[in-house]
């Protein structure tokens, strides 16, 4: 498994033109914007964007279906509570849905904010999450670990897009 979760965000053809060098780049889209990923043992193929490292992982993501992502300003310690929290009841993470394929908690290279990407292969199954109380208990543990920190956790949707 690699150790190393790689996230920049872009629009438009340049997009296109950093899925089209590597065809392990993942991208979702969502907003008006992309979202691009790439698990990797190597450095980062992103010119901009995060480099993290993967602290857990479960399942493995797929070709299609939706992506929440929450980014968390957090220090040292009430990241590893948000890490411990999240990890310890698997139902928050959408774990019990049929659809359910992959969850990654990653810490920056360079700081202690950390990542959160969770997949569901149908759209169903993603549409319940989003107004679920799981879900919300997610953003409430974000929000904690988060609290000291002037920029709030975000969190956005995504649309997994087809590989080129």
């Amino acid at each position: 498994m690699p150790s190393k979760l790689s996230i920049t965000f872009g629009s438009g053809s340049f997009v296109d033109q950093i899925r089209a060098r590597d065809p392990h780049i993942r991208a979702a889209s969502g907003s008006g914007e992309a979202l691009l990923f790439i698990e990797t043992d190597g450095k980062s193929p992103f010119q901009s964007g995060n480099t993290y490292t993967l602290l857990e992982t479960r399942g493995n993501f797929q070709e299609q279906g939706s992506l929440f992502y929450w980014s968390v300003p957090a220090d040292r310690n009430s990241g590893d509570l948000f890490v411990h929290q999240v990890m310890s009841n698997p139902k928050v993470l959408g774990a019990e849905y049929d659809s359910f394929q992959a969850v990654r908690i990653a810490r920056v290279e360079r700081g202690d904010d950390l990542v959160l990407l969770i997949q569901f292969g149908n759209e169903g199954d993603a549409t319940r999450y989003a107004k679920s109380v799981e879900r919300l208990t997610v953003d409430q543990y974000a929000e904690e670990a988060g609290k000291s920190f002037a920029p709030s956790p975000v969190m956005k949707r995504y649309q997994l897009l087809q590989p080129l």
